[in-house]
């Protein structure tokens, strides 16, 4: 089977994470002959360096993320030869002028949320976007059984349509740099940790809150927050010059695959206060370090980690306070840090790749 894999996202967030380890599954498989992908030209020689694979075949582009890439990365891959079987996108990126089999993918409605603070205009293009896709896919995966219930409250599709995959997580994180704790941190002492974009629902003055009321009874305690900037100025920046919390709260705005490795080596805790989420790999990756984990009690979270993280409300800080006060305070839980590490195992790569596979069997056939 030869295989278009959209890589137009690589290094971009959690979208470009479930495409590098799908795409590394898929190298693995036998029953994948060929796969083509566009990459950005900026990030050629990362994946250069991370995919040295005949099976793979890769054309650098310099397609901008906007509407132009609609219009022009269709002609681009159709130039692949012997044309792909099936055409897979890991987002609703779908272009237009592309003829075959699509497979696309919606892993959140999270930009026409009420936790979105997208003006009118970019809502109404992210929904004409995600219906295109719904349109012309053959079959549409969701990242969970919470994205797809969102997709058909909200758009006029069926059910069999719709299929839940899971996103694959690396099988090994540390294979290459591995990191051991307590040595070569990059940050002394204990602290939370938190990774992800700072995006309005990804909550954080929930996070910020709680640490303020932590911070009198854990002086030596830190609050480390890794993940791009969204906006010029937001709650981390007004937190990290705060009398009091200056020094205390660590923002990351840039940082490497190493240096994510060696913050989740070393933290105390990690927390993840998300409104809303399509799926939410931090957790897991938290938990295949071993790491106690506080979530934010919503579905979505719920059905992807189950109870193997503690929970709490993600409209009160101080009940975000209290859980992590009982985590620093409390024993050692290893029954239920070996269950996070079983849960995170589930979604591994190899049966992802699986999945996928059988899924673009069916397409195929029909």
């Amino acid at each position: 089977m030869r295989i278009y894999l959209d890589g137009m996202l690589f290094r971009h967030a959690g979208i470009g994470r479930i495409y590098q380890n799908l795409l590394q599954g898929l190298v693995e498989s036998p029953e994948i002959l060929r796969i083509y992908t566009l990459i950005p030209r900026a990030r050629k020689d990362d994946f250069l360096h991370e995919y040295p694979y005949d099976k793979i075949e890769a054309v650098f582009t310099d397609l901008p993320f906007d509407y132009r890439e609609y219009f022009r990365k269709g002609p681009l891959i159709r130039k692949f030869n012997p044309a792909p079987d099936i055409h897979y996108f890991p987002y609703h990126n779908v272009p237009y002028f592309l003829k075959g089999t699509v497979v696309s993918t919606v892993c959140d409605l999270i930009p026409i949320s009420p936790f979105s603070c997208l003006p009118w205009h970019a809502k109404s293009r992210f929904r004409y976007l995600v219906s295109h896709a719904l349109k012309v896919s053959t079959r549409v995966v969701c990242i969970s059984e919470f994205t797809k219930s969102q997709v058909l409250d909200r758009f006029d599709v069926s059910p069999d349509l719709l299929e839940v995959i899971y996103p694959p997580l690396e099988d090994d994180p540390s294979r290459d740099q591995p990191v051991i704790p307590g040595e070569d941190r990059m940050v002394e002492g204990d602290y939370l940790l938190f990774v992800g974009s700072r995006n309005p629902h990804k909550n954080l003055k929930c996070l910020i809150d709680a640490f303020k009321r932590l911070a009198p009874e854990f002086p030596g305690l830190k609050l480390v927050i890794a993940g791009a900037r969204m906006r010029q100025r937001d709650e981390v920046d007004e937190a990290s010059e705060t009398e009091g919390l200056r020094g205390k709260v660590i923002p990351y705005v840039t940082v490497t695959d190493r240096e994510i490795e060696n913050l989740y080596s070393n933290a105390r805790v990690f927390v993840f206060p998300s409104l809303i989420e399509g799926f939410g790999i931090p957790p897991l990756e938290a938990m295949t370090h071993g790491i106690p984990v506080v979530c934010s009690d919503i579905t979505v979270i719920r059905e992807v980690c189950g109870d193997t993280v503690r929970y709490a409300d993600p409209s009160d800080p101080q009940d975000f306070a209290k859980v992590i006060r009982e985590v620093l305070t409390g024993p050692q839980d290893p029954v239920r840090v070996l269950a996070g590490r079983s849960r995170a195992k589930t979604y591994n790569r190899e049966a992802c790749a699986g999945r996928y596979i059988r899924l673009f069997k069916r397409c195929l056939a029909t």
